[in-house]
């Protein structure tokens, strides 16, 4: 590979080097994923830019309204991150689950998402705690939802030249969430499935569920009709139920029909008992 290998420290310098870059331009933030993917090499005239040094793509901080989470964060410190534990719980599930410690310990949440994967962990969760993706070009700043990240599988809406410095995710203090997947192997595993709900209560009862599915589509898969039967207090069998017909529903006639559609009653059982248990915590009931 004989490709340029760029390290900026301020985004200034970033965007006038690729200013200058005629080739293919590639971020590299935890390079888990992007290591494997170009282990065949890169074109000579190809710009690589480490994004380690930019220390404006770190921290996880606390703002009226939402919790801001640069996207060079890694799995590890979501995962510890007090604050998304306690206003953010499915992330903070989400990136926990994500891997072995040492992939969790380089793989960043930007790339999580700039990788266009699937089987995902954290944009699953992040979209069904409605975030938003910040992102940034020389042409100037745009922000747009987790759910709508991806144009197709492992290829993401972003622009030449444009990177995720951020995400943003909505605080709501009577809210709780649970993310949970299902996948080859109990460890270290790439979902074969995974989910993520959310379940902001109201004044006297619920107000609003969000449940968002990965794997299954090339962004994370609303389930509405889950939510209605969560949000009117409906027997589990019918929320599960609701989520085996959304399940065929997304992918008709494929040959993995069969085994999501037992694999999402299996994980929607088990979103729901941790939901229930975090609902009685705060004194309420699903």
């Amino acid at each position: 590979m004989n490709a340029a290998l760029f390290t900026p420290k301020t985004l200034s310098e970033l965007f006038a080097h690729i200013a200058g870059c005629a080739g293919e331009i590639h971020f590299v933030a935890g390079a888990t994923d992007w290591i494997p993917r170009h282990a065949k090499g890169l074109s000579p005239d190809s710009a690589v830019i480490d994004l380690s040094s930019l220390e404006i793509l770190r921290g996880i901080k606390k703002y009226p309204g939402h919790i801001a989470i640069g996207s060079m964060e890694t799995m590890t410190a979501l995962s510890e991150n007090e604050l998304l534990r306690a206003e953010a719980a499915c992330l903070a599930e989400a990136a926990q689950k994500l891997g072995s410690w040492q992939i969790r310990n380089r793989a960043t949440v930007g790339g999580n998402i700039a990788n266009a994967s699937p089987a995902a962990d954290t944009p699953v969760a992040l979209a069904a705690l409605g975030a938003a993706v910040i992102l940034q070009s020389a042409d100037g700043r745009r922000e747009l939802p987790v759910s709508q990240m991806a144009a197709a599988p492992g290829k993401s809406i972003l622009r030449r030249g444009e990177l995720i410095t951020e995400i943003h995710v909505p605080i709501d203090e009577k809210r709780i969430s649970a993310f949970g997947k299902i996948g080859s192997r109990t460890e270290v595993s790439i979902a074969r499935l995974n989910m993520a709900a959310c379940v902001t209560f109201g004044e006297s009862k619920k107000a609003a569920a969000s449940i968002f599915v990965g794997a299954l589509g090339a962004n994370p898969l609303r389930a509405e009709a889950a939510e209605k039967i969560l949000n009117d207090g409906g027997a589990a069998d019918a929320f599960c139920d609701a989520l085996s017909a959304f399940a065929a529903d997304a992918i008709p006639g494929r040959a993995s029909l069969p085994y999501k559609r037992r694999a999402i009653r299996a994980l929607g059982e088990d979103i729901l008992k941790d939901l229930q248990a975090k609902a009685q915590k705060r004194g309420m009931s699903l």
